[in-house]
């Protein structure tokens, strides 16, 4: 059944390699994989059923919600004020632009979820500014990308959502895990920045004047993430109840300050309707093919492999870190997740790596994903974005790879980083 499960594989890659959509990939797989097993009877039904028990989740009704979010501030232009914000407070210290763009990444990813709309919507403010405060095209196209990915660890972040439901583990508890690991992630980027920038030509120490105007201008967007954690974390709102908050609390603040109307709430509906669809797809397709690995029997088979070969903590680790940067450079970071956790969950767990860890690992890998070229999305974003060209802005990225798989290790290595917060919370649900 191994290597009858290993023929299906090799089916998806040759599908991917022909220009196949990777839902379409993996339906595919999965529907071929189940007819071979003798499945004959009421094939497409099943199909059709299993996609939609994958649907069928309360909890994915926040999927779409985090990105109207993360949509409607980019319509509003607010996060102009955000990139304000975050310079008055370090602009007069070393790479303070440089640090202001990580900390103003920070802030829209605890409101978004979402990787690409941290990155298209703080780059769009930020870019300019450091190129005309001595950074180069290709240094400020990197640190924008890499501070995207902030967005997917963050929490309210929509990758801990997927892997909630994809390993049943509760969405609070992983968001909750996710606090810590992206504080450091920030710190460790912001550090880097600081260390491998001069000081800005034209930087200078704030007024204490400017930074409360800069604060009160900001005020509005800095309160939600403020309100998306107290409304999860005291147990007032479930994750997709607090999603519907956050959108609420954006056109309130939109229309109130006259920044938002009707073409900008109907632009914002239309990108998170498209992004929720390609999302959502993945999922349903992503079942079936999970359905079908188990019942082939391969992340048994696999995760027995790997305990048969010797390696000890610190291989096992390797190999997966491994693994997922070869895959982040083929495929898109969500596809790889779905297709991954099936296989190397119960590796994980053998390994005794806590599930709320493992979460975090998976989502710093899908990070790694977002700025692996010659796929990685966020590369493909900024580039646009800043005019920059991709083999610029791919070798500048390459420090920022590198400090996202330290924190892999870290974060299994001492997994209290991920599981402290949620035990000292009580976090059971």
């Amino acid at each position: 059944m191994g290597a009858f499960g290993l023929g299906i594989v090799i089916l998806f890659l040759a599908c991917l390699a022909c220009g196949v959509p990777v839902f379409i990939a993996m339906g595919v797989s999965a529907v071929v994989g189940s007819y071979l097993l003798g499945g004959t009877s009421n094939l497409l039904q099943d199909a059709a059923v299993g996609a939609y028990d994958a649907l069928n989740s309360f909890v994915l009704l926040a999927v779409p919600l985090y990105i109207l979010a993360g949509t409607l501030l980019e319509q509003t232009g607010l996060s102009v004020r955000l990139f304000t914000f975050a310079a008055s407070l370090v602009s007069g210290i070393r790479g303070g632009l440089g640090v202001a763009t990580v900390i103003a990444c920070s802030i829209f990813a605890a409101i978004s979820g979402s990787s690409v709309a941290t990155a298209a919507t703080i780059g769009l403010v930020a870019i300019p500014a450091l190129s005309s405060n001595g950074y180069s095209l290709a240094r400020a196209g990197g640190l924008v990308a890499a501070g995207g990915t902030l967005g997917i660890l963050i929490p309210p972040s929509i990758a801990l959502l997927l892997f909630g439901v994809l390993t049943d583990q509760s969405i609070g508890a992983l968001f909750i895990a996710g606090v810590i690991p992206g504080i450091v992630l920030a710190c460790l980027m912001a550090l880097y920045t600081a260390a491998v920038n001069p000081r800005d030509p034209n930087s200078r120490s704030p007024s204490r004047a400017e930074i409360l105007r800069a604060t009160i201008d900001a005020g509005p967007i800095l309160l939600l993430p403020i309100l998306i954690f107290t409304s999860i974390y005291s147990g007032i709102a479930t994750a997709t109840e607090a999603a519907a908050l956050a959108v609420s609390y954006i056109v309130i603040v939109g229309v109130a300050s006259r920044t938002l109307g009707w073409k900008q709430l109907v632009q914002a509906g239309l990108s998170a309707a498209h992004a929720s669809v390609m999302i959502f797809m993945l999922v349903a397709f992503g079942a079936l093919m999970t359905h079908f690995f188990t019942l082939t029997g391969v992340p048994q088979g696999v995760a027995t492999l790997i305990a048969k070969s010797g390696l000890g903590f610190f291989g096992i680790v390797t190999l997966m870190v491994i693994f997922y940067l070869i895959l982040g450079m083929f495929l898109e970071a969500l596809s790889m997740m779905l297709i991954t956790i099936p296989i190397l969950y119960p590796i994980a767990r053998a390994a005794g790596i806590d599930p709320l860890a493992f979460g975090v690992f998976v989502v710093l890998a899908i990070e790694m994903a977002q700025i692996t070229p010659p796929v990685g999305i966020n590369l493909f974003t900024i580039s646009q974005i800043g005019k920059i060209p991709f083999e610029s802005i791919s070798k500048a990225i390459i420090p920022y790879v590198v400090l996202l798989v330290l924190m892999m290790y870290f974060v299994v290595y001492w997994q209290d980083l991920a599981t402290w917060l949620p035990r000292t919370m009580n976090y059971k649900q």
